[in-house]
């Protein structure tokens, strides 16, 4: 496999400023039945050549259909995206030294199948380097890595959906469904020591407009 031979003997880039993986769906909730898409992002901080990305999932929950690579910036496959029963493995490259900033891997086609929560992890991440000896390229924000969605059917009460599509609000660091003092101990702390970076507003860093979202979350809840 193209990530375990490049992991040997690899050096690591490391930066404050360091690379990212991001899930976002076209839908918070969505009924059984209906279709929905998981857009695949990468955020290289240093040129990235080629990515190693697999993509799991509640296999009851929802359906692969397909996967879209018509946006990609990637433009060589070193297989085609590789879809199981519980999780779409995403391999390839690009020509010359890479891409940086934020760019589509690929889209996700699904269709929901049984009500309840459901997740979206890339478990798996593996960027290199385009620096021509295959440098894996540190990667952070787990959060971003990460989207849920609810799925209902006719017979789900409104209010129902609206408890557990908030249990996957992006401020409850600690997953305990509410934003709590906890959550923005654990900010402050990352604030200091940046070992983990909480991105709430995307605009990839970790600043005091961040800080204002948690307060908000956890004063209007």
């Amino acid at each position: 496999m193209m990530g375990i031979a490049a992991l040997l003997g690899a050096a690591v880039i490391n930066s404050g400023n360091a690379s990212y993986v991001r899930l976002q769906s076209s839908l918070t909730t969505v009924e059984a039945g209906e279709r929905f898409s998981i857009d695949v992002f990468a955020y290289a901080h240093v040129p990235v050549n080629a990515i190693d990305i697999t993509i799991e999932f509640e296999p009851n929950s929802v359906q692969v259909l397909a996967v879209d690579r018509g946006q990609s910036v990637l433009t060589i496959w070193t297989e085609d995206p590789k879809i199981n029963r519980d999780s779409v493995v995403l391999r390839g490259g690009t020509f010359r030294n890479g891409f940086l900033g934020e760019h589509k891997i690929a889209t996700i086609d699904l269709v929901a199948r049984q009500t309840g929560k459901s997740e979206f992890i890339a478990n798996d991440i593996l960027l290199l380097a385009g620096d021509g000896a295959g440098t894996a390229v540190q990667t952070t924000n787990r959060d971003k890595a990460k989207v849920s969605l609810f799925i209902y059917d006719e017979n789900t009460d409104p209010s129902d959906i609206g408890v557990s599509v908030k249990i996957a609000i992006i401020t409850d660091i600690n997953g305990d469904g509410r934003v709590s003092l906890t959550d923005i101990s654990a900010f402050m702390a990352s604030w200091g020591s940046l070992d983990q970076i909480y991105d709430f507003n995307g605009d990839g860093r970790m600043t005091f407009r961040d800080f204002s979202i948690i307060l908000a979350d956890y004063f209007l809840q």
